[in-house]
């Protein structure tokens, strides 16, 4: 007997090994295009890479295509092995009329069970790749063409990524699974397992749940196999899905751990600079690479930041050495490249669950408790270096509270943006941390005057504390917040609450009005609760009703607690009404039914004591009566 790649050769006949009985016969139904497109290529001389996400079927295809072609006296080379076989294989290769090269560094062998990657193939394709690509150019040169067998990782971040595309062509396994009828294809490789185990049963619910979670059809094929076995070892019993899936899962993600730890962080030390970004990624926040770089290093970041604080004038020849010191720590290390644009990258739905469940288990790799001040502390680092800095942060965090982002173009862009957008952790982390932004860890001159307009106004002020701020200032500050109602009122709140606190405690009763209807326009953050019952409070004194009813229908949207703290004790009917009416609507809304009845019998008792001071609209008068209909309807359904 001999045997190449996952094929063995007994007499005449050629098996795959490792795959039931009927199995490879059924591939040919689910994915006839593909393995038709990939076998004309091969047979025209063209070398074609296979890629798509983890577990998605990629080397049961290949396998089956690199059998087929064996059935046809097509000579199978791997790409993979040492030296001495390669050798021994070309000299073979006048014994057979054709030849293909074939290279998996994760799929199934001969020598491993079923979808079982190998870390030690897969570590050697990110670090030899040249060999393997080296190797094919030279079947290339005596019309061998070669079939390679990548999930979309081992591609995107391989130092042959170029050679590759370069030379190959490119077949994305996804394209077909979305057109084939993957729940049968799912199902038949859940039975095929379960069958080899004397499990004649299926579990449909199974496939079902394994699709839902796996939309992006990541590890689809791969749970399915483990799913199968796991099933059949319960002694085919009837299972919850997610109790079949998590033990699928947790068999699935030990093996994707192991690879990723083996590529991209094998060492403590790696795996400690890659911790911030990449349990951040797990989370689907994206963070600029050259953010994550000085990331590694934020620790001796802060360190010379405290040094160089307690520094004076006389120890300048000290400050220079140590801002040196610190602008090396944000020089990108070349052999942590791959490993970081790795980290900071999307991730597929199977590699996000499969690292949650076991990347805590690395005390190296340990989630960050608070990333938005690790990131705070690498933007202080920006500013001790270069002071100019504080000037484009301004300019970003006015930018972001108006929704624009052109900023993300600009040379701090790259320590803010990821993919034209920036993530929420970057925006906590220029925001107000212990009632500063970041705009004022650094001492610069007092700007008072506020003759500018939009994003240049709103700098201004991100460089200033509210409390220094000129009452023109507040003012004109207060006229943008009213006037940008398309933005994000939780930006301004992230940015600017030192702004917005100081209006509603010395902002006229204009002001006021304008603050008031700025927060009913937006849905208003549970910041807001402050602001909002100072303006209440203050336009109840001034007996200005309609912006307390404003402020309160707006405390009502942002927190139905503080609302009914701040129902009036006074001789004002109409504002009695409407703050139980809104108080109300908001508990019906919350599903909190007798509460709403209780405050809408207050509005009611008001509405008929009929105060001849006040004529209510009848509109207003309907609505608080439906309600409390509807009301009376559902509480006694």
């Amino acid at each position: 007997m001999s045997s190449l790649l996952g094929i063995t050769r007994e007499g005449d006949e050629h098996y795959i090994l490792n795959l039931t009985e009927n199995f490879k016969a059924r591939m040919v139904n689910w994915f006839g295009g593909l393995e038709e497109r990939i076998v004309s290529m091969i047979k025209t001389g063209t070398s074609v890479a296979l890629i798509g996400p983890h577990g998605s079927g990629k080397s049961v295809v290949a396998r089956y295509i690199a059998a087929r072609l064996v059935g046809e006296y097509y000579a199978v080379i791997d790409l993979g092995v040492d030296v001495a076989t390669f050798d021994s294989m070309l000299e073979i290769l006048h014994e057979v009329s054709n030849a293909l090269g074939f290279y998996d560094p994760l799929g199934i062998t001969f020598y491993d069970s079923p979808l079982l990657p190998r870390s030690e193939p897969a570590m050697q394709w990110m670090t030899k790749c040249r060999y393997v690509i080296d190797r094919a150019m030279y079947l290339a040169t005596r019309d061998i063409p070669t079939l390679l067998v990548l999930p979309y990782d081992l591609l995107r971040y391989s130092r042959c990524r170029e050679a590759v595309e370069r030379s190959m062509r490119i077949v994305d396994i996804s394209e077909y699974l979305r057109y084939v009828d993957l729940r049968r294809v799912l199902e038949e490789v859940f039975l095929s397992h379960s069958a080899a185990l004397g499990c004649r049963k299926t579990l449909g619910q199974f496939v079902e749940y394994v699709m839902e979670k796996h939309s992006d059809l990541s590890g689809v094929v791969a749970l399915a196999a483990y799913g199968g076995r796991h099933y059949a070892r319960r002694g085919c019993a009837q299972s919850k899905p997610e109790d079949l899936y998590e033990e699928a899962l947790r068999s699935l993600a030990k093996l994707y751990y192991d690879l990723y730890s083996e590529v991209f962080f094998p060492t403590c030390q790696a795996a400690r600079a890659l911790a911030t970004p990449l349990w951040l990624s797990l989370e689907g926040q994206q963070l600029p690479t050259d953010l994550a770089y000085p990331l590694a290093n934020v620790d001796s970041i802060a360190r010379r930041i405290a040094l160089l604080s307690k520094l004076g004038p006389q120890d300048a020849g000290v400050k220079e050495e140590v801002l040196e010191e610190l602008k090396e720590l944000y020089t990108p290390r070349e052999e942590l490249a791959p490993a970081v644009k790795w980290a900071v990258a999307p991730k597929e739905s199977i590699i996000k669950e499969s690292l949650r469940l076991t990347a805590r288990e690395n005390p190296c790799l340990l989630s960050p408790d608070n990333p938005a001040r690790l990131i705070r502390t690498v933007y202080k680092g920006l500013l001790v270096i270069d002071s100019q800095t504080i000037f484009e942060f301004a300019k970003v965090i006015a930018s972001l509270s108006l929704g624009r982002s052109e900023f993300c173009t600009n040379k701090i862009g790259k320590y803010v943006c990821k993919d034209g957008q920036v993530p929420p952790v970057v925006v906590d982390a220029l925001g107000m941390a212990q009632g500063k932004r970041i705009t004022q860890e650094v001492s610069i001159p007092s700007i008072t005057r506020c003759d500018e307009e939009g994003v240049e106004l709103l700098a201004g002020l991100a460089l200033l504390d509210a409390r220094r701020a000129p009452a023109k200032c507040v003012e004109k500050f207060v006229q943008l917040f009213y006037s940008a109602s398309r933005s994000d009122i939780e930006l301004f709140y992230k940015f600017y609450q030192d702004y917005l606190e100081i209006a509603a405690e010395r902002g006229t009763l204009p002001v006021l009005r304008k603050l008031a209807v700025a927060h009913l326009s937006r849905t208003p953050p549970r910041e807001a609760v402050t602001v909002l019952e100072k303006v209440f409070h203050a336009a109840l004194g001034a007996e200005d009703y309609k912006t307390a009813e404003i402020a309160s229908v707006a405390l009502a949207a942002a927190d139905l607690t503080s609302a009914k703290r701040i129902l009036p004790n006074c001789d004002c009917p109409i504002l009695k009404v409407s703050v139980a009416y809104h108080i109300a609507r908001s508990a019906y809304e919350s599903g909190d039914y007798q509460e709403a009845i209780r405050y809408l019998e207050l509005a009611l008792a008001e509405l008929k004591a009929q105060d001849p001071r006040y004529e209510y609209t009848p509109q207003f008068v309907k609505q608080i009566e439906e309600l409390y209909r509807d009301l009376a309807l559902l509480t006694v359904l």
